[in-house]
């Protein structure tokens, strides 16, 4: 009789459950590479129980990528990749990437939604972003997020996808160096605590 309540549990998603986490709508280009190769999108499961991804859908109105079978456990993270070759080229292999049908979400480096839908096409979390999240005081031009190297990272994963919850990515252990600067590049953290956290 216990195994009915936990199956139960393992396809009830509901929104707040699963999250998108961080994404890198924008990669820098002359150390990571394109962006139809290099973006990438990372969910978290903040609930208690396995959360089965099998049919669940991202898009942003336009293109919609779905979800092949995962069982995601309480507090861990996935990535979903635009080119899982090249993400593992760059990141490694040690980052738990999920393969995917459909055709990717291309998202936007000015300004996006994203939207994750369970497998019976409830919104599960929406994130409507802008290249103007996380610019420093002093800069008015663009974040570090677009274009110059960082992921952009929700800072509390149970907290609402506003301006104010993301930020750029500050973590700076990845070995390339800016070309133009030789300062060290900040990659994201894919499948880990995001460093702003």
């Amino acid at each position: 009789m216990l195994l009915f309540p936990l199956l139960i549990s393992l396809v009830m998603v509901v929104p707040g459950d699963l999250v998108i986490s961080e994404i890198m709508y924008n990669p820098d280009g002359p150390t990571l590479g394109i962006d139809d190769q290099y973006e990438w999108i990372e969910l978290c499961n903040v609930g208690t129980v396995p959360l089965q991804l099998d049919g669940m859908m991202l898009s942003d109105g336009g293109n919609q990528l779905f979800l092949e079978a995962y069982l995601l456990d309480a507090s861990s993270r996935v990535v979903i990749a635009a080119d899982e070759e090249a993400f593992t080229g760059s990141y490694g292999t040690g980052i738990t990437v999920i393969p995917w049908d459909g055709v990717w979400t291309k998202l936007s480096n000015s300004s996006d939604t994203l939207l994750l839908y369970s497998s019976t096409g409830q919104v599960l979390d929406e994130l409507a972003y802008s290249d103007t999240w996380g610019l420093a005081a002093s800069d008015t031009t663009r974040s570090e997020a677009d274009g110059r190297g960082s992921s952009l990272e929700k800072i509390n994963l149970k907290g609402t996808n506003t301006e104010d919850n993301w930020a750029p990515s500050i973590d700076w252990a990845c070995p390339d160096t800016d070309p133009e600067t030789g300062d060290p590049v900040c990659w994201g953290t894919p499948g880990s605590v995001n460093s702003i956290e």
